[in-house]
């Protein structure tokens, strides 16, 4: 991962936060784990970017959480940026996650030992991978 941009403005942090733990893509993890300042200037964005939808209390390691469902809010588009020029565009649904009828959260907490592209941000995309050439990409559509 070299970027993440919330409603088009790259986040605030150095190209090397992104690079500071190894990266994987794991379907059988729910949420994506970033760097810690990676994850902090996302969370920041993302509540910048929803001013006016009032927040709502932690849930569990889920700590930028609003009042609402995701697919009933305004919510900025997000997009993750891969070396090649891979780009994941999140829409609401892989950007927060529905934890009560009345609470959604980011979908994304900060890593330990190693930054992990969860299955929450993969849906509804099919996730390509080119071992031989080190590459990787996604297109949008892959189920429903």
């Amino acid at each position: 991962m070299t970027g993440i941009k919330v409603a088009g403005k790259p986040l605030s942090v150095s190209s090397s936060a992104y690079s500071s733990l190894p990266t994987i893509i794991d379907s059988g993890t729910v949420i994506t784990r970033l760097p810690t300042g990676v994850y902090s200037a996302l969370s920041k964005a993302v509540a910048g970017a929803m001013k006016g939808t009032p927040r709502a209390s932690a849930f569990s390691i889920l700590d930028t959480c609003f009042q609402g469902q995701a697919a009933r809010l305004r919510v900025p588009e997000v997009t993750m940026a891969f070396a090649g020029g891979a780009a994941l565009k999140l829409a609401a649904r892989n950007l927060l996650v529905d934890v009560d009828s009345a609470t959604t959260c980011l979908a994304f907490a900060p890593a330990r030992s190693a930054a992990i592209i969860g299955n929450t941000q993969q849906q509804t995309f099919s996730v390509v991978y080119d071992v031989k050439n080190s590459k990787i990409g996604f297109a949008a559509g892959g189920c429903s």
